[in-house]
């Protein structure tokens, strides 16, 4: 729509334009009206209108006085003029002057409508011209940029201000990643609309990088509250499309052999996206030594290799006894012990993905709901790879294994004793130690360990040692050889079985294994004689 500006003293004629003419079937909108020159001069300003159209005799300040005035800032502006009659001659005047034309008082319906579409044909060529010129101009201007960058970052000099006609005071790289459904016409509409808010108002350049687009900035972004007003425009002018945007701005720089840096700030800043908490601008100052992640992530350099499979043990102890709370802790420990080590996106995701395929696995193999777990266990491993940050990734698999906890009973209603009492049990096999159990149950492992006394008679390790006892005798029963038996019921060392054994059942397991078989030989030998 182009927009229409009336100025008229009558209050009579400028109702009468308002409501005379369908303004949007011919491609127009009336944006204001003004009753005197002197106010149109003002609003003038406010407005920006493509036509105006304007009495020509007007008290005080006449439509020539307006039109010579607007002129002077605006000189392509364009104005249609009203006159009577009488003034036939100050009209010639004026469309000498260059405006587009006049119109007779009282206005004539079809006159005006001709006049108006006549004028939306200059209008459309004029806007057609100037988005060629300024598409070739920021074509121009945007390999300049890229060359600056990148021709500097190997080495090979900078560019004078002069070559990419820039003159400004500062200069800074704002970087923005942008995420949706591949679609290369949209991509290109959306650059679009930012040259249009940035290149064409003299704000700054738009140019492609390898994940986005990129602004070399004329306007300093410093702050936080700087960052978040440009990312709320940035929004508001692609909100129309629905992407995850993330963005990151380097440090100001005052010459452009200078930008390199800002771009090399920026793009490193950048590339901890995933550690972000929201989608913002990160500045380059933000975050563990500028590396811009996220609050309450710390980037720690030589951070020691996390033990994955105890993480593993924490999270399926979690999901057994079928605590959220429990699951929830040890996604925060995953947090703590991982990002710190593996620091990129990918090894991130990887770590949290074996974690995760080991404490589900391991879960799988010991319930009866395995089909479903198994399901759960695919989609969550998928949805890892496609969580935009950190923060996205601990939602998401939050979500999923409390709905596996769900899949299995929902959360259990026992004291914690009595779920440390089954989980044991259930788990003989499992390298159970009472401090991780403290853990995973959110309790001082030496006040947990009296509690346990107290309610089993039992300190801890002697109540896991007799019943990995009961459970390899279990198992000697159903022929399993010795070492067998040890490694199933937690024991790496035979040796160290046997003494355990011994201690508990008052024989060796192979002298256990030998007497059962004798005493169930003659059992059987005892049914066949009766029968």
């Amino acid at each position: 729509m182009y927009k229409v500006f009336l100025v008229d003293d009558e209050p009579s004629i400028r109702e009468g334009l308002t409501t005379i003419i369908e303004w949007e079937k011919y491609g127009f909108q009336v944006i204001g009206t003004a009753a005197s020159g002197r106010e149109a001069i003002t609003r003038f300003e406010e407005l920006e209108p493509d036509l105006t159209i304007i009495d020509i005799r007007m008290p005080g300040m006449t439509g020539l006085d307006v039109i010579a005035e607007v002129r002077v800032n605006h000189p392509g502006s364009h104005f249609l003029i009203l006159s009577g009659y009488a003034d036939f001659d100050y009209a010639k005047k004026a469309i000498s002057f260059g405006v587009d034309g006049y119109l007779l008082k009282p206005v004539d319906e079809e006159e005006i409508i001709g006049e108006l579409e006549r004028i939306a044909a200059i209008l459309t060529r004029e806007r057609e011209t100037m988005a060629r010129h300024a598409g070739e101009d920021t074509v121009y201007r945007e390999h300049q940029i890229e060359a600056l960058l990148f021709d500097s970052l190997e080495g090979a000099g900078s560019m004078e201000e002069d070559s990419l006609g820039l003159h400004w005071p500062h200069y800074q790289i704002v970087l923005l990643e942008m995420h949706a459904a591949p679609d290369l016409q949209r991509g290109s509409v959306m650059k679009r609309k930012l040259i249009e808010a940035f290149d064409q108002k003299d704000r700054g350049i738009i140019f492609s990088f390898h994940s986005g687009l990129g602004l070399l900035s004329k306007e300093v972004i410093t702050s936080e509250s700087s960052a978040r007003n440009l990312y709320v425009e940035l929004e508001g002018l692609l909100g129309e499309w629905d992407i995850h945007m993330y963005g990151a701005a380097g440090e100001p720089v005052q010459s452009t052999a200078e930008i390199a840096r800002s771009y090399t700030q920026a793009n490193r800043t950048l590339g901890e996206r995933f550690l972000f908490a929201e989608q913002r601008i990160i500045l380059w100052n933000e975050g563990s030594e500028g590396g811009g992640v996220g609050p309450g992530v710390e980037a720690v350099d030589g951070a020691p290799e996390p033990d994955e499979e105890e993480l593993a043990d924490k999270l399926y102890y979690a999901l057994d006894i079928r605590s959220s709370e429990s699951v929830m802790r040890v996604l925060g420990e995953m947090e703590e012990r991982l990002v710190p080590y593996h620091r990129t996106e990918q090894a991130i995701k990887t770590a949290f993905s074996q974690v995760f395929s080991l404490a589900i696995n391991k879960l799988a193999a010991t319930n009866q709901h395995m089909h479903s777990i198994m399901q759960e266990h695919s989609v969550l491993i998928n949805e890892v790879y496609h969580q935009f940050t950190l923060s996205d990734l601990k939602v998401m698999a939050a979500e999923h294994l409390n709905r596996l906890i769900q899949r299995m009973g929902g959360g259990s209603k026992d004291t914690v004793l009595k779920q440390m009492i089954e989980f044991i049990q259930r788990n003989p096999g499992e390298n159970l130690k009472l401090e991780v159990l403290a853990e995973v149950f959110n309790y001082n492992s030496s006040y947990l360990g009296k509690l346990f006394k107290n309610h089993t008679g039992e300190y801890f390790n002697v109540f896991l040692d007799k019943v990995r006892m009961e459970k390899a005798k279990e198992l000697l029963d159903e022929g399993l050889k010795v070492h067998q038996v040890a490694a199933r019921v937690g024991y790496a060392n035979v040796d160290y079985f046997h003494g355990k054994f011994k201690k508990y059942v008052g024989e060796s397991p192979s002298a256990y294994k030998q007497a059962r078989t004798q005493s169930l030989s003659k059992e059987s030998a005892t049914d066949m004689n009766e029968e």
